[in-house]
């Protein structure tokens, strides 16, 4: 066991399924050895026993074929055509019987089998001679020796025949079953090996792969997953993870885990301890060394002479950044370091000094300020960096609030006088340039305010002599639009009258649409009922035919008994000749009786193929006479619709008729309200003419468009009452074409 634990796991894996393998290929050659001997048998089975017994089988059909086609040979003695066909049939089934015993024979190999085969072909040579004897009979005209022939001698000979088929049959069956059995027991035995085969595999296997896991599992100290679960933790940065190991456990994988996690993590707690301070401010914290080896100590010294310098360096900084805050430019950093905290010191002195200088200018610049004069200026002598850009932008500063100042009072200085002429032209930028914006935009609106009421005023002016024109046309076409009105209400009376009679007329073709529907469906009724008589004759018409084929079946089995008779009567020799003599009658009897059901059948299938179609077209007159009254139905529906429509715009009308005459009240109404238009439109005119005074004062530096003189307007005619509707014209209305106004547009053009 230590030799196996030692082992590599790749050279246990190739061991365990080398093995496993090994037990597969013997288990399927013995399963291979034992279905040969069984396919072996069955070939045997299916190649040479079964064939063997089918021959037989066909050797026993054909004999008794040719005993039938004798017998039929000897009852069709009179018809010689009939006779040798079935001495055909006879011939044709010894010579397949010849070719199958040629087949059969070389496949016997037992000495049994062959005593019995020798009998066969004994007894066929027998077989075939009385064959001959009858075919030569029957040959000669002697039926009746033939027939006495054929019912002894060749009877006897046939069933020696057949006795020694059978023996040979019975044989075959026993060696196919005894074979059988024989390849079902060797089946068994390759099954058990099998499967005792399979067994041992299944076992060595499943102790191979136990030993195999148990040395993985031993060398991890646990299982696969929860050792990679641990080392994706600890590559992902998770060290709080807890490992758990076994007992005993010293040299596993997860022990080695283990003690490198508890490491990890003492080293990280110290440098978070580190920074939290550093992130608190105090830089006094170090890592402890004493218990670090390798990297974790190298890290640890890195760190310590990290925060030492920063501490340091920081004090100083903090220092000169205090004295900076409280307003003291006297202090600076004495000490010398080096690298970034050198540059840093560097920097933060020459910071003080460049403040100091900067701070006394602009104390110069904010006195002049204070006093209005905006003219005082930063000297850029000797200034670079910082201090440089810090006075040319307190220069442009004091440049720019001058220079915006002294426009915008230029520019309030003009709008106080009137003039709305004057803008601020020079860009400024940030709220100099919004001030010059909003100042510009002030100037703009109340110069467009200013010029739109000035355009106002004048459209008023000219709208209101266009209002008071327009108002004596709307009066005269009020006028027209009234005698209009008139003439269509007598029209729509007219009209009321003509759809009223349209109305009567089609309440009447409804009731006659009605009774035509009514009518056609009666005719209907008697072509269904003609249809259903019709499919009750064709109904009778086949049962009769059927009652035919009894009858012809029944004289076909009659002519069947009489040959049967014929036959045996043949048979019992003297003592049976009168009976054949009746016989014959009755099948002749049954002859004429077959003819004669034939013919009748023949007839009576006409007929049925007559009334089916006689069937046909009453079915199809039937459907037709159904769609007639569908269609009379419909168009009954239609005139019943129109009736309704009719009645609908006869209500429709009146209304129409109502709606003018309230029309012409209306009309009438509108001739008032345009006296009182004109009225408004020559007061709204005069107050136009004083805005535009009012306006004229300010200066926008556009020539102001005069006022236009308001337009004289005739005076309106008197509007007349206009009596009842007149009588309407014998003709067809004409439509009264509106007065044209003579005005400068055409907006009152039509009412």
């Amino acid at each position: 066991m230590s030799s196996f634990s030692d082992m590599k796991v790749a050279t246990k894996l190739s061991l365990g399924f080398g093995l496993i393998v090994t037990l597969m290929v013997v288990s399927g050659g013995m399963a291979y050895l034992g279905l040969t001997s069984v396919t072996t048998k069955m070939n045997d089975v299916v190649r040479d026993k079964v064939p063997k017994i089918v021959w037989i089988a066909d050797v026993n059909y054909n004999v008794l074929d040719i005993a039938r086609s004798l017998r039929n040979a000897v009852l069709e003695a009179d018809n010689a055509e009939t006779m040798e066909a079935q001495i055909k049939l006879a011939l044709d089934a010894r010579r397949k019987i010849r070719e199958t015993l040629d087949k059969l024979e070389p496949r016997i190999v037992l000495p049994e089998g062959k005593a019995i085969f020798k009998r066969i072909v004994d007894a066929r040579a027998a077989f075939v001679d009385g064959q001959e004897t009858v075919i030569r009979l029957l040959r000669e005209k002697k039926p009746d020796e033939a027939r006495v022939f054929l019912l002894n001698e060749l009877r006897k000979r046939q069933a020696t025949y057949a006795d020694a088929t059978r023996d040979l049959q019975a044989l075959q069956e026993k060696l196919l079953n005894d074979q059988g059995e024989e390849a079902a027991r060797e089946a068994d035995r390759s099954i058990t090996v099998i499967i005792v085969a399979l067994l041992i595999s299944v076992v060595l296997a499943i102790l191979i792969a136990w030993l195999i896991v148990r040395d993985l599992v031993a060398r991890l100290g646990g299982e696969p997953g929860y050792a990679a679960d641990n080392v994706k933790a600890i590559a992902a940065g998770d060290l709080s993870r807890s490992i758990e190991t076994r007992p005993g456990d010293t040299t596993s994988l997860l022990v080695a885990m283990k003690t490198m996690q508890v490491g990890l993590s003492t080293l990280v707690n110290e440098i978070k301890q580190m920074v939290a301070a550093a992130a608190r401010g105090d830089f006094s914290s170090r890592i402890n060394l004493s218990d670090k080896q390798g990297f974790g100590r190298e890290i640890g010294e890195s760190l310590n002479l990290l925060a030492e310098t920063t501490n340091t360096g920081l004090n100083d900084v903090m220092r000169v950044s205090k004295a900076l805050a409280d307003g003291d430019l006297s202090q600076k950093i004495e000490k010398d370091y080096p690298g970034v905290f050198g540059q840093t010191g560097t920097a933060v002195n020459a910071t003080v000094a460049a403040l100091t200088r900067i701070v006394a200018d602009i104390e110069s610049m904010v006195q002049g300020a204070n006093r209005g004069d905006f003219s005082t200026r930063v000297d850029l002598t000797g200034k670079q960096g910082f201090p440089r850009d810090l006075s040319v932008l307190l220069n442009q500063l004091s440049e720019t609030t001058e220079t915006g100042l002294r426009d915008v009072m230029r520019v309030a200085s003009s709008l106080a006088q009137g003039d709305l002429t004057k803008t601020i032209e020079k860009d400024y930028p940030g709220l100099f340039g919004e001030t010059r914006a909003g100042i510009n935009a002030t100037v703009a609106n109340l110069k467009e305010l200013i010029m739109q009421i000035m355009d106002a005023v004048e459209s008023i002016n000219t709208a209101s002599s266009e209002i008071a024109t327009g108002n004596l046309d709307l009066s005269s076409r009020t006028e027209e639009q009234a005698s209009s009105l008139e003439e269509t209400a007598s029209s729509m009376e007219e009209l009321t009258a003509t759809v009223k009679g349209n109305t009567q007329s089609a309440t009447d073709a409804n009731e006659k649409a009605r009774i035509a529907a009514t009518v056609a469906e009666r005719g209907g009724e008697t072509v269904r009922g003609s249809v259903t008589i019709m499919a009750e004759i064709a109904t009778s018409s086949k049962k009769i035919a059927d009652i035919i084929g009894v009858i012809d079946g029944i004289a076909f089995q009659t002519n069947i008994l009489a040959l049967n008779a014929a036959v045996e009567a043949a048979r019992a020799g003297e003592q049976g000749r009168g009976f054949a003599v009746v016989a014959t009658e009755v099948r002749n009897l049954a002859h004429r009786s077959a003819e004669a059901a034939k013919e009748i059948k023949g007839l009576i299938s006409d007929s049925v193929a007559r009334v089916e179609a006689g069937n046909a077209q009453a079915i199809q007159a039937g459907t037709q006479m159904t769609e007639i009254v569908d269609a009379i139905a419909s168009v009954s529906g239609l005139i019943n619709d129109i009736a309704s429509a009719s009645v609908q715009q006869t209500a429709g009308i009146e209304q129409v008729t109502q709606a003018v005459s309230q029309m012409d009240e209306v009309t009438q109404q509108n001739a008032a309200l345009v006296e009182e238009s004109a009225a408004a439109a020559e007061s709204l005119q005069e107050q136009a003419e004083q805005l535009a005074k009012s306006v004229s004062a300010f200066k926008t530096g556009v020539t102001n468009t005069a006022v236009r003189a308001p337009v004289a307007r005739p005076a309106a005619r008197p509007m007349k009452k206009l009596g009842g509707p007149t009588p309407r014209p014998s003709g067809p209305l004409k439509v009264i074409p509106a007065a044209h106004a003579d005005t400068e547009n055409e907006s009152w053009e039509e009412f």
